[in-house]
């Protein structure tokens, strides 16, 4: 068998074990985040092609996608990577889950809101937000990004990023990340590295912070206008990260929502309420 074929097959057996790991953070379910690192090695062991720009689209489906981020970021550029080294660390091949909303392909004029998803185990998926998103947005649900050292986490996101700009009829300005626990700190950082995003669903955490506790707000000036949403169970232990968040951002840029339960990904209503208040018009 060739390199590539036992790649292909590798691929395979992984995605259906992805297929298998839906379960929420209740369940401390650590294979989608094992089964990521395994990906991205194999990947970079073999030497995965990038899915080229001009592949088939299909509606209805998770398209999946080879991506790569070739050019590591400088030092400084990104909050969360101090040094030379984690910056390098960034390149490589990564993957992500691409839904395109019903009618996109029947409507070659019309550009699409894009939501970015990370989840603190990696090979995130929709879950509770998919009767709010799969109607009406662009969906990139990142594989790599988990729980863990930056670097993988912020090259799949630039990769994943970079890549649907280009293959998909994305509408500038109408861009937002969301995650949970880890997920939601990473999609804190993701808001403040690319423009146009309008804003962030943070789920059970609060905004990235330094070893030291401060959040990382390095980036916010470029894009005043970025909004905030916390959504938090009211067991949740980081319930404390409420008033720290209302010291820090102001109260038109800052919604907090909380609902019965602990440390998990909100329910279907909640993250829909704080989605149609970042996608309100005339905000």
């Amino acid at each position: 068998m060739s390199k590539q074929a036992a790649f292909e097959q590798a691929l395979f057996v992984i995605r259906s074990l992805f297929r298998l790991s839906s379960l929420d953070i209740r369940h401390l379910n650590p294979i989608a985040a094992t089964f990521s690192f395994v990906l991205l090695t194999a990947s970079q062991l073999f030497g995965e092609q990038v899915t080229p720009l001009n592949a088939g689209l299909r509606e209805k489906n998770d398209l999946w996608v080879t991506c790569a981020l070739t050019h590591a970021p400088q030092p400084g550029e990104i909050p969360v990577l101090q040094s030379k080294t984690e910056c390098d660390n960034a390149t490589g091949i990564y993957h992500y889950k691409l839904w395109l909303p019903y009618g996109y392909l029947a409507q070659p004029e019309r550009r699409w809101p894009c939501v970015f998803i990370a989840s603190p185990f990696g090979n995130a998926h929709m879950g509770n937000m998919a009767d709010s998103l799969k109607r009406s947005h662009v969906v990139v649900m990142l594989v790599e990004s988990r729980n863990g050292p930056w670097s993988p986490t912020i090259g799949n996101f630039l990769a994943a990023h970079d890549d649907v700009v280009r293959r998909i009829r994305i509408r500038e300005g109408a861009k937002i990340a969301t995650g949970l626990s880890g997920g939601a700190r990473a999609a804190s950082v993701f808001a403040q590295i690319r423009p146009g995003f309008a804003g962030v669903i943070m789920q059970g955490a609060g905004v990235a912070r330094t070893d030291n506790g401060a959040y990382y707000f390095n980036h916010i000036a470029k894009n005043p206008a970025l909004l905030f949403a916390l959504l938090i169970g009211t067991n949740d232990p980081r319930q404390s990260e409420i008033s720290e968040l209302q010291h820090q951002i102001s109260p038109d840029h800052l919604a907090i929502v909380t609902f019965p339960g602990g440390h998990w990904w909100a329910p279907p209503d909640v993250f829909g309420k704080a989605l149609a208040w970042i996608e309100r018009p005339n905000r």
